[in-house]
């Protein structure tokens, strides 16, 4: 299954404009595998609000894409999951530089699944195969809970 930027943020509950992933392929038959596809655009804002003059895709907007595309896991594993997932980073390694116009394609994995904690495998490769980033993120589900009004 092939999703558009529309249909993630669909499937995140939130508007097209907050999603910086622009693509994502899922396959059934590899229910804990998903790949997520970003091009970097050089007017990206994370590329000119990083440092001036210096267009190296900074590790925050990074994050960002990894914890999208961990969350877009996450809702096509469990459609009526209420819960919002929350996740620790055990490690993060950069292996190497992005730059405009650059193709990030993300490879997640979910290894474990215990109790309410999975495991998750993050590795993020250039347009080339370079290998450029690699992670690992401990994800469990906290309960939601409603807020209550007083006067």
């Amino acid at each position: 299954m092939n999703l558009t930027g529309k249909q993630i943020g669909e499937l995140l509950k939130l508007p097209e404009k907050y999603i910086v992933i622009d693509s994502a392929t899922y396959d059934s038959n590899y229910p804990n595998d998903l790949k997520v596809f970003k091009l970097l655009e050089k007017d990206d804002i994370d590329f000119r609000s990083h440092i001036s003059g210096y267009l190296v895709y900074p590790d925050y907007a990074i994050a960002k894409i990894v914890n999208q595309g961990i969350r877009l896991l996450v809702c096509l594993l469990y459609p009526k999951l209420n819960d919002i997932p929350a996740g620790m980073i055990e490690h993060i390694k950069l292996r190497g530089l992005l730059y405009p116009k650059d193709q990030m394609n993300v490879f997640i994995k979910r290894w474990q699944d215990r109790s309410k904690i999975a495991k998750f495998e993050i590795g993020i490769e250039n347009q080339k195969g370079v290998l450029v980033y690699e992670s690992t993120v401990y994800g469990t589900l906290i309960k939601k809970t409603r807020r209550v009004e007083t006067s």
